[in-house]
């Protein structure tokens, strides 16, 4: 298509469609002995999509696909846990977003987070890694994450009628839409720091990244009546997923409130002045100039090139336990069903994942009464700092 489907004629038949098939999604169970480290690799997904400027929906589908893989299946030493996440990244750029926009095998290996652990990744191990992947998800990458939902969900977001809540009407629907999406895609990318998301629905996340975006704009009504007919949600049916949202958004602005004041308070004679923090997401160190390595050719071609050499493979039984179809490669000794054995986190990366690896528990939480009534319970994870 021409245009984003979300702006096409088809917008409302595409949203039913992710709408059916995100019932279908599997169930994320948080059994993998490797969690601890997630939000570390969430991070370098993070950082490879941004400098390659992929898209949102690239870099969300990616995440799913590597939380759900180590959910299911153990991972023993820390370079396999590297490909798995660029593997990951590289097979939902090729799926979700432009060929040209897909990482190169030069600019993978010059970040610093692969040169701090000398090593560097082959062409021909992420090939194989990404046809694990493909038979793990069943050749099944049309996997709705809350970022397909969004911008469909934004087109509502602000209208005519909507007031501050001091009364006053909105003077630029257009500047505050502008402002919201900024908002909107914020929360969008603070619900990959957490797994407690796979709890909703990917469209309930959604819809309440523009509530929660709403509310910090001090919009009334919170939930408008058009954003009820566009995605089905009434203001309850989203409010949990809006808590654990403004509760992150309150940590995270207090954090910033307070580095400040600490500046503000080593300068001699500077009175405290208040501060005003726009939620934006955090700053990663520039990547290094690439080294002269071969490119990808291209990334589809790569692919099935790939496939086709391990179909000429020998077969010696299946490949992931509980496959039902031939398998893709020899079993892998170092790759195995989650309940066999514990993985102990190798030296080097125990230390990168040491702001990873706090205790979890529960809290009640509640964020204002002005905002929803009564509170909810739910596990804060990495948001309770």
């Amino acid at each position: 298509m021409d245009e984003p489907w979300w702006e096409a004629r088809v917008a409302s038949d595409v949203h039913c469609t992710l709408r059916e098939k995100e019932l279908k999604l599997p169930a994320f169970r948080a059994h993998s002995p490797l969690l601890k480290s997630r939000r570390f690799f969430v991070d370098i997904l993070t950082l490879l999509s941004s400098h390659c400027q992929l898209c949102p929906t690239a870099r969300h589908l990616a995440v799913y696909l590597l939380d759900h893989f180590m959910d299911r299946y153990n991972i023993t030493t820390s370079k396999q846990l590297y490909t798995l996440a660029v593997s990951c990244l590289l097979l939902a750029s090729k799926f979700e977003d432009r060929e040209d926009h897909v990482p190169k095998l030069e600019q993978i290996n010059s970040t610093r987070i692969l040169s701090s652990q000398n090593f560097t990744l082959a062409k021909k191990e992420l090939l194989s890694t990404e046809l694990l992947l493909l038979e793990a998800f069943g050749w099944n990458l049309c996997l709705p994450t809350p970022a397909h939902f969004l911008d469909y969900y934004l087109l509502a977001s602000v209208s005519q009628k909507d007031h501050h809540c001091h009364s006053w009407p909105t003077t630029c629907p257009r500047k505050t839409k502008e402002c919201l999406k900024e908002y909107a895609h914020y929360f969008l990318e603070a619900t990959l720091q957490d797994h407690i998301f796979y709890k909703f629905q990917p469209s309930v996340v959604a819809a309440a990244c523009v509530g929660a975006s709403r509310i910090c704009l001090q919009l009334s009504p919170y939930w408008t009546r058009d954003l009820q007919r566009i995605s089905n949600y009434s203001l309850e049916h989203l409010s949990t997923c809006i808590e654990i949202l403004l509760v992150a958004y309150d940590n995270v602005l207090k954090d910033a409130v307070a580095v400040k004041s600490q500046a503000l308070a080593m300068v001699p004679g500077t009175p405290p002045a208040p501060t005003q923090v726009l939620f934006q997401p955090p700053a990663y160190a520039p990547l290094g100039q690439p080294p002269a390595l071969p490119p990808f050719l291209s990334p589809v071609q790569d692919l099935c090139l790939a496939y086709r050499d391990s179909l000429q493979l020998p077969r010696s039984g299946a490949l992931l336990a509980g496959s039902t179809g031939p398998a893709l490669h020899a079993p892998c000794p170092a790759l195995q069903p989650l309940d066999l054995c514990p993985v102990p986190l190798p030296a080097p990366l125990s230390v990168q994942m040491a702001i990873a690896t706090e205790p979890r528990h529960y809290l009640a939480a509640t964020y204002g009464s002005s905002y929803f009534s009564g509170s909810h319970a739910f596990p804060t994870g990495c948001f309770d700092r």
